[in-house]
Parts: structure tokens; C-alpha cells; sequence
């Protein structure tokens, strides 16, 4: 009885372990981002195009970002973080943090649960963004809550650089 059970539980966790192996975020993917900001107590609000590039090592996410702003050019940055699948594989989500910037800043991503089963793959997420230290108006705090829609176009391993810190866990 004892090894029917051992065995039965042994499976349960592999086919969750298998599933949430199976799927993967590695791709390109085309979106838009949303966000409200306020600067020095003034509010306002944009949006923009985005293009972001996924690697997935396991359960750590690498990403490099692509925001046509029209005011600071192409804006690149570079995040990593961790990825979870449900136990059954179906849906899968994470948390990354910004890692390289052109400025320093404070950035969390909150990706929402995602079906992975659906034939074309896409997420929601939310972010944070801190910084008293934007390129041209240093000293002024900026507080910026965004959201992002991105759609997979691409399977294919997009060739990017990743963060020089592993994700932290906490």
C-alpha cells in the first residue's frame, strides 16, 4: 500500500514538473504599454509600442525590452526574474526586476497568470518605476505605474544580453 502510494505521488509530481518544464516564454513578442506618471506632483498619462525578446533558463526569465519613445529615442532595458507554471501546466507567471538602465532606477514587473495552452501565447503584467535621476530632469521624482499587453510572434531564441545579477528571491 505504502509503495502504491510513494509511487502515485511520485507521479502526481513529475507529470506537475513535467508540465511546467514543457512550456517556455523563449520568444519574441509585440505588444503595447500603458502607463499613468506623475513627475513633481504633476500627473500624466502615454502610451507606446513595445518589442520585448524572452529567454527562459529554467525558472529564471531574461528579457530585453524595446519602447519606441519618441522623447528618449529607442529605449532598451534589461530585466530578469522568475517564472512559475501551476502544477498542472496551464497557466504560468512571475515577477522580473530591471537590472541595467542607461540611468539608475527602481522597476518591478508583476507578469499576471497566463494560459499557457491557448494557441498564441501572450501575457498582462504591471509595473513600478522609481527614479529621481531621468536624463534631463535630474532631481525630480518620477513615479510611473504601468501596464503591458504583448503577444508571441516568434519562437524562434532571440539572441540578447542578460543580467550580470541573478534574480533575487525575496
Amino acid at each position: 500500500m505504502h509503495k502504491a502510494l510513494a509511487a502515485g505521488l511520485f507521479l502526481a509530481l513529475s507529470n506537475s514538473a513535467n508540465a511546467g518544464e514543457a512550456f517556455s516564454w523563449t520568444g519574441s513578442y509585440e505588444g503595447f504599454v500603458a502607463c499613468d506618471r506623475v513627475m513633481n506632483g504633476a500627473p500624466s498619462t502615454f502610451g507606446r509600442a513595445l518589442e520585448l525578446h524572452f529567454v527562459q533558463d529554467g525558472n529564471v526569465l531574461h528579457i530585453a525590452t524595446e519602447i519606441d519613445d519618441p522623447s528618449l529615442g529607442n529605449k532598451a532595458s534589461l530585466y530578469n526574474g522568475l517564472v512559475m507554471a501551476s502544477p498542472a501546466g496551464d497557466f504560468t507567471s512571475g515577477y522580473l526586476e530591471a537590472c541595467q538602465s542607461r540611468f539608475p532606477y527602481k522597476e518591478l514587473i508583476r507578469i499576471f497568470p497566463a494560459s499557457t495552452t491557448s494557441d498564441k501565447f501572450g501575457f498582462s503584467a504591471s509595473t513600478v518605476f522609481v527614479t529621481d535621476n531621468l536624463p534631463g530632469a535630474e532631481g525630480a521624482l518620477l513615479v510611473e505605474n504601468c501596464r503591458w499587453s504583448a503577444t508571441r510572434v516568434s519562437r524562434d531564441v532571440p539572441k540578447i544580453k542578460k543580467c550580470e545579477t541573478p534574480p533575487s528571491a525575496n
